[in-house]
C-alpha cells in the first residue's frame, strides 16, 4: 500500500520558494487603503511574540459581521443572520465559494461522516444556540440517512488580541500546517489594532465516524477481507504526519478476523441473528520511508488493540495505540490523542445498480472528547488585513504557482 502523508506534497517546495522570495528583495511597501500593516512600519512595542487572550461571550463572535476563515487564500464567513431566536436558536448564514471547506466541521476536518454506512454531505450550520456553559451549539440540517439524528457541534471559542502580530503564522490548516498564503505572507505584514483571532475547541455528544478523505481506499470490501489481506508478510502502511522524528508504522493482523454472530430470541418463537462485537491485537512494525509500496523494516515494535463494532449503524474497526507510540506516527496530532481513534469503516456504495461496501480509512471522534482545531478564525478587522496581505503578495503567489506547474511538468 502507499504511504500517505497528512500534508501537501509541495510543502517543502513551497517553503523553499517562500524563502527565495523573501531573500530576493520583495520587501513590503506601504499601499494606500491597506489594512495590513507592513512589518517595517509597525510599532516596536506591538511586535509582541504571543497573542493576548481576551474575555468575551462566545456568541458575540458570531454577531455583526461574524467570524471569518481562510481556506488557503479563499475567504469565507459565518454570522447570525437574524437577531430573533426561534425555539432558542439564532439563524446562521455561511458565505463561502462552492467547493471551499466549511468553517466548522468534524474533528480535525473530514470529507464526510458516515451514518448507517452512508456518507453524509458536509453542510453549513443552520442555527446557533447558547449552552449553559457559555459555549454555543451549531445545529446542522437533517441528514439524508434514514432515521439519522441531525448533527450538532458544541463550540468553545478562545479569543485573542492579534494586534501587531505577523499575519502569516496565523494562516494554518486544521492540523496546524502553514498554508501557501501563510508561507508567502510570512512576517511581511502585521495585524492592525482591533484584530481578534479565535481558537476553536469542538466536541460531539455521540461518537461519530469520520472519513478524512474520499481519495483513500484499502482495496477491501469488508473488514474481514481487510484483515485477511494484511495478515501475511506485507503490513498496511498508516498515514503519518511528517516531522523530524517521524517513524512511519505498518499494521498487521496475526490472523484474519472471522465474523461472529449470536441468535437472539424474539416473541412468538421467532429468532434473529446479530453480530457480536469483537476485540483483539494488531502488530505494529517500522516501515521504510519514501517507498511506493509498504514494506516492513525490522521486527515488531509494539501492538495496538482493535475493536470491531457498529457506530451509528456503520461497521467499524478502531485501534487504540500504546502511550509510547507517538500519535504523529499514525496520523494524529498529540492534542487529539484522547479524542480521535484510528479506524477503518465499511462505507455503502452503489455499483452497477447494486449496493455494496468498501473499507475506507476513517477515524472515530469520541463523544464528549474535545478537539482543538488548529485553524484560526478572525473578526472583520483581522480578516480584512489578511485579505489585503493576500492581495499584496499576489505577484509572489503567481511566481510560486508557476514554479509548481514547471516542476510538475518536469516530473
Amino acid at each position: 500500500m502507499h504511504q500517505f502523508k497528512l500534508q501537501r506534497s509541495t510543502i517543502a517546495v513551497g517553503l523553499a520558494c517562500a524563502a527565495v522570495l523573501t531573500l530576493s528583495g520583495c520587501a513590503a511597501t506601504s499601499i494606500t487603503g491597506s489594512t495590513a500593516v507592513p512589518a517595517a512600519e509597525a510599532s516596536a512595542k506591538k511586535m509582541k511574540a504571543e497573542p493576548v487572550k481576551i474575555s468575551m461571550p462566545v456568541v458575540d463572535a458570531f454577531r455583526g459581521s461574524g467570524i471569518f476563515f481562510f481556506d488557503d487564500n479563499v475567504r469565507s464567513r459565518l454570522y447570525i443572520s437574524d437577531t430573533i431566536a426561534v425555539n432558542g436558536r439564532l439563524p446562521l448564514k455561511e458565505e463561502a465559494p462552492r467547493g471551499v471547506a466549511k468553517g466548522f466541521t468534524w474533528g480535525a476536518g473530514a470529507a464526510t461522516i458516515l451514518r448507517n454506512g452512508e456518507p453524509q454531505p458536509l453542510t453549513s450550520p443552520q442555527a446557533l444556540s447558547v449552552e449553559k456553559s457559555g459555549n454555543v451549539r451549531l445545529h446542522y440540517p437533517p441528514l439524508k440517512a434514514k432515521n439519522a439524528k441531525p448533527m450538532s457541534l458544541s463550540i468553545k471559542l478562545i479569543a485573542y488580541d492579534l494586534s501587531g502580530l505577523p499575519i502569516g503564522p496565523y494562516l494554518k490548516t486544521r492540523v496546524g500546517k502553514s498554508t501557501p498564503a501563510g508561507w508567502l505572507i510570512a512576517n511581511r505584514y502585521v495585524f492592525p489594532e482591533g484584530s481578534v483571532g479565535y481558537r476553536t475547541v469542538a466536541s460531539v455528544d455521540e461518537t461519530e465516524v469520520l472519513v478524512p478523505t474520499q481519495k483513500a481506499f484499502t482495496g477491501s470490501a469488508q473488514i474481514e477481507d481487510f484483515s485477511q489481506r494484511f495478515a501475511k508478510d506485507i503490513p498496511y502502511c498508516l498515514r503519518f504526519i511528517p516531522n523530524r522524528d517521524a517513524e512511519p508504522l505498518g499494521l498487521r493482523f496475526p490472523k484474519a478476523i472471522v465474523k461472529q454472530t449470536k441468535t437472539v430470541k424474539l416473541t412468538r418463537g421467532r429468532t434473529r441473528t446479530e453480530e457480536v462485537a469483537q476485540s483483539g491485537e494488531a502488530m505494529l512494525y517500522p516501515v521504510k520511508k519514501n517507498t511506493l509500496f509498504c514494506a516492513a523494516e525490522g521486527s515488531q515494535t509494539a501492538a495496538a488493540q482493535w475493536n470491531l463494532q457498529y457506530v451509528n449503524g456503520t461497521r467499524v474497526i478502531s485501534f487504540t495505540f500504546p502511550d509510547e507510540v507517538s500519535p504523529a506516527n499514525y496520523g494524529f496530532l498529540k492534542t487529539h490523542r484522547d479524542a480521535l481513534r484510528l479506524a477503518f469503516a465499511e462505507e455503502r456504495v452503489k455499483q452497477r445498480g447494486k449496493t455494496t461496501t468498501q473499507v475506507r480509512p476513517a477515524a472515530l471522534w469520541l463523544a464528549g472528547k474535545p478537539v482543538l482545531d488548529e485553524q484560526w478564525r478572525f473578526n472583520a478587522v483581522a480578516a480584512d488585513a489578511v485579505s489585503d496581505a493576500i492581495r499584496l503578495t499576489a505577484d509572489q503567489r503567481a511566481a510560486w504557482e508557476a514554479e509548481q506547474k514547471a516542476q510538475s511538468r518536469a516530473k
